[in-house]
């Protein structure tokens, strides 16, 4: 667990400040589905941010499938309706772009 820790302090004092502001985001509203690294969950498709395709869609796009749900208009991602600011919005955006760095 000390090791667990320890290496996860390092990984994110290797990250830009956005990312690092993103992480406890992430943790907060985007682990549930998408997993710790991003992978998602085979039992919810779609939720795997390392695929080729997820890393080749423009920020603008993955900003608004967070910020409004995207085309789809999903209500689990309309994080500014949920309060989330445009600013965590980026911070997300940020570390969703470190983990698929990995």
């Amino acid at each position: 667990m000390k090791v667990q820790l320890a290496l996860g302090a390092l990984l994110l004092a290797a990250m830009p400040l956005a990312a690092q502001e993103g992480a406890a985001l992430y943790k907060a509203k985007c682990f549930g589905c998408h997993g710790a690294t991003g992978e998602g969950k085979a039992a919810l498709a779609g939720t795997n941010l390392l695929t080729a395709e997820a890393k080749k869609r423009p920020d603008a796009e993955l900003k608004a499938m967070i910020a409004e749900g995207g085309k789809k208009a999903k209500a689990a991602h309309a994080f500014e309706k949920k309060g989330v600011t445009p600013k965590q919005v980026d911070a997300l955006l940020a570390y969703v772009r470190e983990l698929q760095k990995k």
